[in-house]
C-alpha cells in the first residue's frame, strides 16, 4: 500500500487525478439532467431514497444506473486518490494515520455505489444501508478534505518561509 500511496504522492499524478475530478465532477450535472434531478447520492438515508427512486421513470433509473457503474465508479477514484495523494505527500510522521478518512471514504462510496446500482436494478430494500454510508462517506470525505487542506496550507508556508530565506 506504501508503494501505491508514494504513486498517489507524485505531482503529475496529482494534477492527473485533480483534472479527472473536475472532469468527472462536472460530468453528474449531465447525469442529473438526465435522471430528471438528483442522483440517489444526494439523498441522506433510506427514506429519502426511495422517495426519490419511487419519483423516477424506468428510463431514468436505467439513466441512473449506468452513470453510478460508470461515472460514479470513477469519481471516488479520482477525488479518493487525490485526497489520499496529498495527505500522504504532506503528512509528514502522522500520514499513515492521517491518510484513513480519504481511504475510508472511497470504500464507504463504492458500498453505496453498490447498494443503489441494487435498488436502481429493482431490490430498493437495500437502500437502508444509505443511513449509514451516505452520512460516513460524506463524513469520511469531508475530513479528508480538511485534513488535505490544512497540509497544503501549511506546505505552501513552509515554501514561503524557505524562498524569503
Amino acid at each position: 500500500m506504501t508503494k501505491f500511496l508514494d504513486f498517489l504522492a507524485r505531482t503529475p499524478v496529482l494534477l492527473g487525478l485533480f483534472l479527472l475530478f473536475i472532469f468527472l465532477g462536472g460530468g453528474f450535472y449531465f447525469v442529473e439532467q438526465a435522471v430528471g434531478g438528483p442522483l440517489l447520492d444526494m439523498q441522506m438515508n433510506a427514506k429519502d431514497a426511495l422517495t426519490r427512486l419511487g419519483a423516477m421513470s424506468d428510463e431514468q433509473k436505467h439513466m441512473h444506473l449506468i452513470a453510478t457503474l460508470t461515472l460514479d465508479t470513477f469519481y471516488p477514484l479520482a477525488y479518493g486518490g487525490l485526497l489520499a495523494g496529498i495527505v500522504w505527500r504532506f503528512g509528514g510522521r502522522f500520514r499513515r494515520f492521517l491518510v484513513i478518512p480519504a481511504l475510508l471514504g472511497v470504500i464507504a462510496d463504492f458500498a453505496e455505489n453498490t447498494v443503489q446500482a441494487f435498488a436502481l436494478a429493482g431490490s430498493e430494500n437495500m437502500l437502508v444501508a444509505k443511513d449509514i454510508l451516505t452520512p460516513l462517506k460524506y463524513t469520511a470525505i469531508g475530513l479528508a478534505t480538511m485534513i488535505a487542506t490544512v497540509m497544503m496550507l501549511q506546505a505552501m508556508a513552509q515554501w514561503t518561509r524557505r524562498k524569503r530565506n
